[in-house]
């Protein structure tokens, strides 16, 4: 077995609130940053002096307000998702996935623990032990 893979439920070789990535993703790729430099370059010929990132802009700025039906559909959209972000998709949990989804986490524990869910009684418990562990608010004089 493998030992940086943990199993749920099992201390892991990080400590908590630790990252596996510190660096994180790495913030460019090769061939991005040869687009990047290859679209920031002047056109050659081209009378108005442009690069290619602007003359790519124009043409797709007229594709979307001078084409009919899909092109335009596609090359507006392509400019919305540049200029507004792209718009974040919901996604729609079924079955085991959304049941886990909609447990608190003393329900997700206590099955770790015991190897079943809690039954009725049980739940009204962990819940009380929940807000007993809660920090009580203090209240400084004024």
């Amino acid at each position: 077995m493998n030992d940086s893979i943990s199993i749920v439920g099992r201390p892991s070789r990080w400590k908590k609130g630790q990252s596996g990535n510190p660096g994180g993703r790495p913030k460019s790729r090769l061939v991005s940053e040869a687009l990047r430099t290859q679209l920031a370059a002047l056109k050659p010929g081209d009378p108005k002096g442009r690069t290619y990132a602007e003359l790519i802009a124009s043409n797709l700025i007229e594709i979307a307000s001078e084409s009919d039906g899909s092109e335009a559909v596609h090359a507006a959209g392509l400019i919305a998702d540049r200029i507004e972000g792209r718009v974040k998709q919901q996604v729609e949990l079924t079955g085991l996935a959304a049941e886990l989804h909609n447990k608190s986490d003393s329900e997700l524990q206590f099955y770790l623990e015991y190897q079943r869910w809690p039954t009725e009684q049980e739940l009204v418990e962990l819940k009380q032990q929940a807000l007993l562990k809660q920090p009580v608010e203090s209240k400084q004089p004024i």
